[in-house]
């Protein structure tokens, strides 16, 4: 297989994996603040301590189903629940060969894999052994997945003991220094738009120390994230301050109803995909400052010793539930400050060499056409998008991860991406002649929701996974 078809098979199976990913870390804020508030200083209920901690210490079974069940071919709960069996199977027999070790979520992450691979591929084989001939339906499925996932406990038990030392290692010893902070951050940011970040931070969490505070009910990651809050809470704020300003003086139409809500979902939520989608693909330059500046904003947190961990997002909810097991956690609101203001500055200037490529008519040109722009109603909205896709006979497979709606049609050129823009899509991408990807802000679910409640009604028949070429194909 040449170079470049390998790597572009490496980097869509680990996309996959990284949305996969979303489910369980979509489940974070919700055992967080649950835990949080049955603590004594809240409403005082052990029963919600309790429940919120559950979760947390079952989060290597929740991953194990997650990415079985999102690795499938049409989410298939069979396949999830082989995931479960897998796990349980896994971990029993890693823990009788190598006890006192912390494995779970390298088991959990593991059994979900073998199961994604596993399970697909022998359900698809014509030809079975002469013992799995009798077996019918998804036994032979569940029994060989079963299986490899026994064997693999043994070269676990071998391997994870010096790879547990050193995922130790670099997460309290490298990654707490300013320049480890540095890389992290860095990298964490270059990943977004491939949707791997996900991925690093997983392997990242596998460490000791995460995984003890993972199982009660802690932080993550406390020692080197704390600088993630000024960059989601300030700094991204005001880079959609900075382009508010520039379009102002361009007398170009501001936008600044739309970058007002990218800017509060960041900073209240911690979502900030759409902000960041906005110019990853359309301005790159603005995009890598933004990637430098959080590794800068982790490093300058490092050295002065704040230890605030994050349950799932580094926004205002994140730190209200993580505010008091911090270190030094009130530092992060003026050097929060500081960032806004650079980026304010920083972005501006950038903008001011190479605009970014948003809506750029002049602002009394475009006022009559505001009521127009994009409906409100989320039906409405979608029955455009759908004219601007090409039909729906053009649409042929769609799923929707958090701010973006990832897409596959017929024919790329009956699609018309010059209207994306007046629709309100904040940015998208063309992957390659079948593939887009939409960033549209909050309103992805809606949108996708309302076209497959119309394809349903037309008896039109649209797949789950865009980056496949046809629904029949195996989960991996």
């Amino acid at each position: 297989m040449p170079v470049k078809d390998t790597r572009q098979v490496v980097t869509q199976a680990l996309q996959r994996l990284g949305y996969a990913l979303l489910l369980p870390v979509s489940i974070l804020p919700v055992a967080a603040l649950v835990y949080r508030l049955g603590q004594p200083d809240a409403l005082d209920m052990a029963v919600l301590s309790l429940t919120g901690q559950a979760i947390f210490s079952q989060m290597p079974l929740i991953y194990a189903v997650a990415i079985a069940f999102g690795l499938s071919r049409q989410g298939e709960g069979t396949q999830a629940l082989a995931g479960a069996v897998n796990f349980l199977l896994l971990s029993t027999a890693f823990n009788t060969l190598a006890p006192n070790l912390h494995a779970d979520m390298i088991c959990g992450l593991l059994a979900g894999l073998t199961t994604a691979i596993i399970y697909p591929w022998v359900r698809q084989q014509q030809t079975r052994p002469g013992w799995l001939r009798f077996a019918r339906g998804e036994f032979p499925s569940l029994l060989c997945s079963a299986l490899a996932c026994l064997l693999i406990a043994l070269p676990l038990s071998l391997l994870w003991p010096p790879l547990e030392r050193g995922l130790t290692l670099l997460t309290s010893e490298l990654l707490t220094t300013p320049l480890g902070a540095f890389c992290y951050g860095t990298l964490n940011r270059l990943l977004i738009p491939l949707g791997l970040h996900q991925v690093l931070g997983s392997v990242i969490g596998l460490g000791e120390s995460n995984l003890q505070a993972l199982a009660s009910a802690q932080p993550l990651h406390e020692g080197y994230v704390a600088g993630l809050y000024p960059i989601i809470m300030f700094g991204l704020p005001g880079a959609c301050f900075a382009i508010w300003l520039h379009r102002q003086r361009m007398r170009r139409l501001p936008q600044g109803g739309l970058l007002l809500t990218l800017a509060l979902t960041s900073a209240l939520v911690g979502i900030t995909e759409p902000i960041e989608f906005l110019f990853a693909f359309t301005a790159p330059w603005l995009f890598l400052a933004h990637a430098l500046m959080t590794g800068l904003s982790l490093a300058v947190c490092s050295s002065l010793g704040i230890k605030v961990g994050s349950y799932f997002s580094a926004g205002l909810l994140d730190l209200v539930l993580s505010y008091q097991t911090g270190e030094h956690s009130f530092w992060l609101i003026p050097v929060g400050i500081l960032f806004f203001v650079a980026y304010t500055l920083l972005f501006y200037q950038l903008l001011e060499r190479s605009p970014l490529s948003m809506p750029s008519k002049p602002i009394a040109r475009e006022h009559s056409r505001l009521a127009s722009v994009a409906p409100s109603d989320p039906q409405m909205l979608a029955i455009q998008y759908l004219k601007v896709l090409g039909g729906m006979d053009n649409l042929q497979a769609m799923s929707v991860c958090l701010t973006r709606l990832s897409l596959r049609v017929r024919d790329i050129e009956l699609v018309d991406q010059s209207r994306f823009l007046e629709l309100g899509c904040l940015s998208w991408i063309q992957l390659n002649d079948h593939q887009l990807v939409l960033v549209l802000g909050p309103s992805a679910n809606l949108i996708e929701g309302q076209i497959r409640m119309m394809a349903e009604r037309q008896s039109v028949p649209i797949g789950l996974k865009p980056n496949q070429e046809s629904a029949s194909q195996s989960g991996w």
